[in-house]
């Protein structure tokens, strides 16, 4: 990243409250219908939808990838159709937001600002779809994620497992129920909070029920003899979300390798002290790094950052993953990893070969006479 855009994003992050107050009194300014139809709250509401469309702006002017905000004002949209608002007044505040930051803050942020904002209102008002629920484009496991989420908004723990491990003695591998299944049935049980069809009750129970059914299956799945290698794995910090990382994890154990997985909201000091020697074992030969949504992006590169700033960390292969990653193609470069894991079974290759890449370049140790 540019440092010039990281200041920006900086300047961007510390005005947010400012920026803010200033779009909604504006908004609320050129349209007095506003006060009568959000009621109370309204500008409460609104203050805090600016809020997390700021953070999105830092995030797409740090990473110089405006997809980053145009995706997040798409995605509210997709709320705001779903609890029946109107997305006019979506495009009016994003207006406001872009005249705020033209008018009070340096002319350096409305440079880049203003072109990502135009974008993005032109993209909500020509885009009519809303955000495609997960399950229209999972493939032939559809069915049975289907199934396995029906179980789960049941409240019926037990006969999700129970149908998970039979699946599992009828031919399914393990990495085919973790992302054929479980992936799936968590995203589209996201989908679903998003569109106000699903609470935010069913949607932790779901996510803690799925970490508990994915460890008994973990156990009973027979792995592969042990290829010797250590991949370290984590959420960045500030990511409270660690699904995706612990499947990702569980697949390579399945496939033979070490894995330490440490889990949500790992600070990047403790992932650069975690990858080199410790008293019990020598340095990791793989990292692996998850970000759930867009605002952990900065959170990767600067893990990422810190690493490489390490002797242990300079050459380590570093994989990224998360829904970002996916929708942006060449995001994983952005942020300075070696490689992108849409899959876990689809990155167990690349990851390999470039751990065997990285050990033929590592020197060779001097021999003491």
């Amino acid at each position: 990243m540019k440092s010039s855009r990281l200041e920006v994003a900086d300047l961007i992050e510390s005005s947010s409250r400012a920026i803010a107050t200033w779009t909604v009194d504006q908004q609320y300014g050129k349209d007095t219908t506003m006060e009568e139809r959000y009621g109370a709250t309204g500008r409460r509401m609104w203050n805090q939808e600016v809020l997390a469309r700021i953070a999105h702006l830092a995030e797409a002017v740090a990473l110089d990838r405006e997809q980053i905000f145009i995706g997040n004002a798409l995605w509210s949209k997709a709320a705001f159709t779903a609890r029946e608002m109107n997305t006019a007044d979506l495009a009016q505040n994003l207006q406001c937001m872009m005249s705020v930051l033209i008018e009070q803050l340096p002319k350096v942020i409305s440079d880049l600002t203003t072109p990502i904002i135009t974008h993005a209102v032109e993209t909500l008002l020509n885009n009519q779809a809303c955000v495609v629920s997960p399950m229209s484009i999972v493939g032939t496991s559809r069915d049975l994620a289907r199934m396995y989420l029906m179980h789960l908004l049941r409240r019926d723990r037990s006969e999700a497992e129970r149908f998970i491990l039979d699946l599992s003695k009828n031919g399914l591998t393990f990495s085919q129920i973790c992302e054929g299944i479980f992936s799936p049935a968590l995203a589209e049980i996201g989908h679903m909070w998003h569109v106000q069809e699903a609470s935010i009750a069913d949607e932790h129970y779901c996510t803690n029920a799925t970490q508990q059914i994915l460890e008994a299956l973990r156990c009973k799945t027979p792995g592969k003899a042990n290829n010797g290698y250590l991949m370290v794995a984590a959420s960045v910090g500030g990511d409270m979300h660690d699904l995706g990382i612990r499947i990702l994890s569980a697949i390579y154990e399945k496939e033979g390798w070490n894995v330490e997985f440490l889990g949500a909201n790992t600070p990047a000091q403790e992932i650069a002290n975690t990858i080199g020697p410790q008293a019990f074992r020598g340095g990791a030969d793989l990292l692996a790094l998850s970000a759930s949504t867009s605002l952990r992006l900065r959170g990767v590169h600067n893990a990422i950052a810190m690493v490489r700033a390490t002797d242990a960390g300079k050459n380590i292969p570093i994989l990224v993953g998360g829904q970002p990653f996916q929708l942006i193609d060449d995001l994983w470069k952005v942020v300075g990893a070696d490689a992108q894991s849409v899959t876990a079974s689809a990155s167990l290759e690349i990851a390999l070969q470039l751990v065997i890449d990285s050990h033929l370049k590592k020197p060779k140790a001097k021999r003491i006479h």
